[in-house]
């Protein structure tokens, strides 16, 4: 493997990608390069549960079915789901083109909490963000289809909360003084209400560069700048695809401050340029271009839910 997530100030690694900037902003070409043999759309997973006695939120009593509750696992079946079981759940057809809400049968923006006619009760989809594990999976296949896998280049976007200041950084902090609790309407489960603190090693009302959870090297230095005005900022790691196919990447990457909700790459390429992996900051899917081949493998990927897309889909 590469020196693992080295930064570089070399933003020069990212020019072979201008051509996207002449596409329209949001369409598939301007979020991964023409001239690849294939295209995939790699669809974040989501988490669904139900109460284990009546297996249905169907005519549950939220409120009540909580109250005696002091560990949420003894009432509550939690699971990863795909879209595709997202679908059937609601009815509906799952297709390459797929939205979230749709599926749901829920306005955009209102997703979250949808529950099914067969008693599972869905979480949203993650924007701008692949889960650790999925892309661990991923990797272990993108390696296999490149002559560099230990060498290349991840972009990761500048305008996560924390990265380059403490700007955006909370976490949370148990009152451990507190004798009675309100969980207020819509509230899951009675518990230790949490106290919001910045983060104990970053400076409060820090906005400038720096001492976020990067270096202030890292948080100062150069930007690879996609798409103009649109705030595509991206700070460059060497990396290659074998350094994200262990599992463990999430400990050693320098922008992931909290390993279970790691920041995925936001645009992953190696040396070679025989793929490209990206993971638009609005989007709730990744996309991957590369040769026929990798999309086949990795849409035949149990662990996956991928779909091959067409270039000029909406």
């Amino acid at each position: 493997m590469s020196d693992r997530f080295v930064w570089t100030p070399n933003v020069t690694r990212g020019k072979w990608l201008r051509p996207m900037e002449s596409e329209p902003f949001g369409s598939i070409l301007s979020i991964v390069p023409r001239g690849f043999e294939m295209y995939a759309r790699v669809f974040h997973p989501v988490e669904r549960d139900r109460p284990r006695g009546s297996q249905t939120w169907q005519g549950v009593d939220e409120e009540n079915l909580f109250t005696s509750a002091q560990d949420i696992d003894s009432f509550l079946e939690t699971e990863r789901a795909t879209w595709a079981q997202t679908a059937a759940s609601f009815g509906t057809i799952m297709h390459a083109n797929a939205q979230y809400s749709r599926l749901v049968r829920r306005e955009y923006g209102d997703s979250d909490g949808a529950i099914a006619p067969d008693g599972w009760r869905y979480g949203d989809s993650d924007e701008g963000r692949l889960d650790a594990a999925s892309v661990a999976t991923v990797a272990a296949v993108l390696s296999r289809h490149t002559t560099t896998p230990d060498v290349g280049t991840a972009a990761i976007w500048d305008g996560w909360g924390g990265l380059t200041s403490s700007a955006g950084v909370f976490v949370f902090e148990a009152n451990e003084d507190a004798s009675s609790h309100d969980p207020g309407e819509g509230s899951a489960y009675i518990a230790e209400l949490p106290s919001f603190i910045p983060h104990p090693w970053l400076e409060s009302n820090n906005d400038e560069p720096g001492p976020g959870v990067l270096t202030r090297e890292a948080a100062t230095g150069p930007r690879f700048d996609l798409h103009g005005n649109t705030g595509r900022h991206y700070i460059l790691f060497e990396a290659g695809a074998n350094d994200f196919a262990d599992a463990s990447w999430p400990d050693q990457a320098p922008w992931v401050d909290d390993s279970p909700w790691a920041h995925s790459p936001s645009i992953l390429w190696p040396e070679d340029h025989a793929w490209v992996l990206a993971t638009e900051i609005d989007f709730d899917s990744t996309l991957i271009a590369g040769s026929a081949a990798l999309i086949r493998e990795l849409m035949q990927t149990p662990e996956l839910e991928v779909w091959p897309i067409r270039t000029d889909a909406d």
